[in-house]
């Protein structure tokens, strides 16, 4: 029987991967996998299974992106696994007692369901609960790479002796989305968690090249992309994790509202679990669809519209403003006491009217 091309070409990768690990030295790697075309995911959908998982299937939905070219530097006492029609690169460390951690890069076309749904993914593969934006941004790390500023996150399950712990780190570059995954005992996986981040440090791709992309930390108001009007009472505040800008306006008795601009990969939740979520902070009851469309209003930034929320609650008072544009949602949100929030409200609407992308 004639064997396909890509079938040969498949075959001839493995080869050459099997021929540079035999001599147990560390060196550069390079994998080129072909792929079938298949039909591109759209941007909100999160991957409904695990295609990290060693010999997991294409996802359905899930498109891998056009053959890429794919250079790393895998640490000492990783052994190199064949890469597969998933992964771009699979390694294995093993540690005492017979612990081993899986470790692999995959890449996806699109945003591949964005930062929250992924986290909230992986923790249901160690039987954690999902957690919120809000919380989320408190457990992203970064680590720079040529590839752009990666988000690297440490999520564990609750039996420490089983493959209960989870380093996963993901960047998108142009339209394709890089999924970096260790999973093994939780000591193992901790003891290799300065070399999980080396690893991320050292993948460059045919589109990165040598050059290292400015970190998503670093952008700016002033840089191309979006910009606006701050209200001239606003103090500017270091960004913290995720954030793409914070501020905080002062009341006359002290008090102070915290001001956030967050922008992440697709619809990131949908508008009805984000108007939730936020009510939850300002200790409200949860709407139904009806209840969000009558608390919902809308604000105009040129040819932007954006929805918004006034969420007056016992624990403190949220006003929100987000919209989805070029696949991204941005988030603007004024959360603190009544009355300070109150005081700022017209701002933070002129703030919105600003806004230009």
């Amino acid at each position: 029987m004639r064997k396909s091309p890509f079938l040969m070409s498949l075959g001839s990768c493995c080869v050459l991967v099997s021929l540079c690990a035999c001599d147990g030295t560390e060196r550069i790697k390079t994998y080129r996998v072909a792929k079938e075309p298949a039909p591109a995911m759209p941007a909100a959908s999160a991957p409904a299974s695990d295609p990290m998982a060693p010999g997991a299937p294409l996802p359905e939905g899930i498109a891998p992106p056009p053959p890429s070219q794919v250079t790393d530097t895998p640490p000492a006492g990783w052994e190199v696994k064949p890469a597969s029609s998933m992964r771009q690169a699979s390694y294995l460390v093993k540690g005492d007692k017979g612990a081993t951690a899986d470790i692999s890069l995959i890449i996806l076309a699109g945003a591949a369901g964005g930062p929250l749904d992924n986290v909230n993914r992986w923790l249901s593969q160690l039987s954690q609960p999902p957690v919120t934006a809000e919380k989320l941004a408190t457990m992203a790390q970064h680590v720079k790479s040529p590839l752009g500023d990666v988000l690297v996150f440490d999520l564990r399950g609750a039996e420490t002796s089983k493959d209960e712990r989870i380093l996963a780190g993901l960047v998108t570059l142009g339209d394709k989305s890089y999924f970096f995954k260790m999973r093994g005992q939780t000591d193992l996986v901790g003891s290799q968690k300065a070399n999980f981040s080396k690893w991320i440090a050292s993948v460059k791709s045919e589109e990165s090249g040598a050059k290292t992309a400015p970190a998503a930390a670093a952008e700016t108001p002033e840089k191309p992309g979006i910009q606006w009007k701050v209200p001239g009472n606003w103090k500017p505040a270091p960004p913290a994790s995720m954030r793409y800008a914070s501020f905080t306006a002062a009341g006359p008795q002290g008090e102070t509202a915290d001001i956030s601009v967050v922008v992440l990969p697709g619809e990131s939740g949908g508008d009805l679990d984000n108007v939730n979520r936020w009510r939850k902070q300002a200790g409200l009851e949860p709407v139904d669809a009806a209840g969000l469309k009558s608390s919902v209003g809308k604000v105009k930034a040129g040819k932007t519209v954006l929805m918004t929320v006034d969420l007056s609650g016992p624990k403190q008072r949220i006003v929100a403003g987000w919209t989805l544009v070029d696949g991204k949602t941005w988030f603007f949100k004024m959360a603190g006491p009544d009355a300070v929030v109150a005081a700022e409200k017209n701002n933070f609407t002129q703030f919105l009217q600003s806004v230009q992308f």
